[in-house]
């Protein structure tokens, strides 16, 4: 399976005039932040590899409408499996969304550097707030995933409630040890 998204990405530049930017994924949301520089390439689905199974680590943002190279439609043997991605929460900030599946947006910024600066709730001087949210990952004992910054404001991908248990994201917490606390937390 292949999935052509740079035309896109290379499409909304072109139309813009736009030679200097950063694009970045908005974790926990359908569009982008309403913000002048920013707009959006697409709108899609988190997908990663099986909780429970070895294999890619990494958190993906899926568009929703893909485009495929020569589908086959019975089931490969020898494959690598990507599948939709849920909130995981039932105690936690994101409680209502538990189970329910996670959008995304790809954003395109103009003319600056973004960058996600983890256990901080606000910027350092000289930066401006483009989002906020938790930091969120696959659960300790599960294959590692990439951390992602979960919009604080997290929606559902619509109003499903699957439960189907299979890429999921958790809440992150710290453990002291070699991670000083003071001034993080356990």
């Amino acid at each position: 399976m292949y999935l052509d998204t740079n035309a896109a990405l290379n499409s909304t530049v072109r139309k813009q005039n736009v030679f200097t930017y950063i694009r970045y994924i908005r974790w926990g949301r359908k569009a982008c932040p309403n913000i002048t520089t920013t707009s959006l390439v697409y709108t899609g689905q988190a997908a990663s590899g099986h909780y429970g199974q070895p294999g890619s680590a990494e958190y993906l943002c899926l568009p929703n409408d893909p485009q495929f190279y020569d589908v086959e439609s019975a089931e490969q043997g020898a494959r690598s499996l990507i599948y939709g991605s849920e909130y995981e929460t039932p105690t936690t900030a994101f409680t209502t969304l538990n189970s329910m599946e996670v959008p995304c947006a790809l954003c395109l910024s103009r003319g600056k550097t973004t960058i996600m600066i983890p256990a901080r709730t606000s910027c350092y001087s000289g930066w401006t707030l483009e989002c906020r949210g938790y930091l969120m990952s696959s659960e300790a004992s599960q294959p590692g995933k990439n951390y992602v910054c979960m919009d604080i404001n997290a929606e559902a991908l619509d109003a499903s409630h699957g439960n189907l248990d299979q890429a999921l994201f958790y809440l992150v917490e710290g453990r002291c040890s070699a991670l000083k606390c003071p001034p993080y937390v356990h």
